[in-house]
């Protein structure tokens, strides 16, 4: 039975959805291909090459794309315009659906001009809007990164970010023994099982901070077949893991005046 190759864990995320601040490298191209949806990456090229103004919606569960049928946390509605013959800007705005009402609240929007014929944007605008009237804005452009944290009144608080971890780095060595245990699970399983096993899957770990729970989600490649017996054990075997990692203080993000964020961890699995 071929084994695991690696476990990775990449902190790209400071909520439940796929806000990320800057134009990272690629990276491992299994979980790269997640954010690149979110981003509307997979098309923007298309865009940039036809010129044309669109609007198009897509929806989230953990920040992985689903049908709008299905179950969804978050909507996120794109806009591409054209500003001239060498520019052309797209726009994101993003709604979480609440738990109770099903209403969408203001979570993020974005802002991305790009030059015609270049893959990566000139210039990057990310907000997002928290409690108490705090929105945190972060702008990118000429190689230069500006973060402010502002206050319903438009003032600026600091240079620094409302939220810890735009602040100072998540800690991801504090998780170093919850990989180690998945790993070693994931490994046992997989000498002791048939079957045949996917190319990777992608975790979304989210700790919810009003449930005091984990949120799991798992993105598996199109191709493999659900419901298999190997399938069924690896989820098992994942939400096991999990289940006996404690949720502590630090897993969430927090704001300048105390309070708690949701805050998704994703972790590459890949399989060769």
């Amino acid at each position: 039975m071929k084994g695991l190759l690696n476990i990775v864990l990449t902190v790209v995320l400071a909520t439940t959805t796929m806000t990320v601040y800057g134009q990272k490298k690629k990276r491992n191209v299994k979980q790269y291909n997640s954010v690149e949806v979110y981003r509307a990456n997979d098309v923007i090229q298309d865009l940039l090459k036809s010129g044309r103004d669109t609007v198009f919606t897509r929806h989230y569960l953990s920040s992985f794309l689903v049908d709008s049928t299905r179950l969804w946390k978050e909507e996120v509605k794109y806009t591409g315009e054209k500003l001239d013959d060498n520019k052309y800007k797209l726009s994101a705005q993003s709604r979480l659906k609440e738990k109770n009402s099903g209403e969408l609240k203001l979570n993020t929007e974005s802002e991305k001009v790009y030059h015609k014929n270049k893959s990566d944007a000139v210039h990057i605008l990310n907000r997002r809007y928290l409690l108490d009237g705090l929105v945190e804005e972060v702008v990118h452009q000429n190689k230069q990164y500006v973060v402010k944290c502002i206050d319903k009144e438009g003032n600026v608080l600091n240079e620094t970010g409302c939220l810890r971890y735009s602040q100072t780095p998540f800690p991801v060595e504090k998780t170093e023994k919850f990989q180690n245990n998945l790993q070693k699970t994931i490994t046992n399983l997989v000498s002791k099982s048939k079957g045949r096993l996917p190319r990777y899957i992608i975790l979304a770990i989210e700790a919810d901070y009003e449930s005091q729970r984990w949120n799991l989600a798992l993105d598996f490649p199109k191709e493999y077949k659900l419901g298999s017996d190997m399938h069924t054990s690896l989820v098992a075997a994942i939400a096991h893991v999990l289940n006996n990692e404690k949720l502590e203080e630090y897993h969430f993000d927090k704001d300048i005046n105390g309070n708690y964020y949701n805050r998704t961890m994703f972790i590459p699995l890949s399989f060769r």
